[in-house]
């Protein structure tokens, strides 16, 4: 609190009477954060036809928006109240704009099942992969940045391609052995 204070040109006392601790605050950060990138990703939506494309589109607008501003995506997925199992990582997952961002993914992919044929009760597995995928890709890119990647760019849209299939792969009842 007193970084951020001092960040902000104000007393951390004065922080306080705004936020009453440092789990309010950073619930408020994120509600601003998370409200500006689910923004982002329904205007991207919202701009396509097929459901397909609004897939790619959702993921591309998600990647692009982390990408812009790594301290917030640092802020959303990697301080301690969203790293460690307990009741801070549960009060997050209850806040409104946490909840928003995830449903923004529901309607998109009950769109999908319907375009391709899919399994409706795989749609929760789909939004489950759509997301580790983008988030492990993200966290790859902004955390990992001593590996030695040989083409950020075609591993970005390699990264598209392979989530979308996924995605249909997953809304796609198995395979019967």
């Amino acid at each position: 609190m007193r970084a951020l204070a001092a960040e902000v040109g104000v007393s951390a006392m004065a922080l306080y009477r705004y936020f009453p601790s440092k789990g309010e605050l950073l619930r408020a950060m994120w509600d601003v954060v998370l409200g500006d990138a689910q923004a982002e990703v329904g205007a991207a939506i919202a701009r396509c036809k097929t459901a397909r494309r609004k897939l790619r589109a959702s993921i591309e607008a998600f990647l692009s928006f982390w990408e812009a501003r790594p301290a917030q995506f640092s802020l959303v997925y990697m301080t301690p109240e969203t790293m460690t199992p307990g009741a801070q990582l549960e009060t997050l997952t209850r806040e409104p704009a946490y909840q928003r961002a995830i449903d923004l993914a529901v309607p998109l992919l009950d769109e999908l099942v319907a375009e391709i044929g899919g399994d409706p009760r795989r749609a929760p597995l789909a939004r489950d992969l759509r997301m580790a995928l983008m988030v492990g890709y993200l966290h790859a890119r902004i955390v990992n940045t001593r590996y030695p990647w040989s083409d950020l760019d075609a591993l970005r849209s390699a990264t598209i391609d392979t989530i979308a299939a996924g995605v249909e792969a997953c809304l796609k009842p198995p395979k019967k052995a």
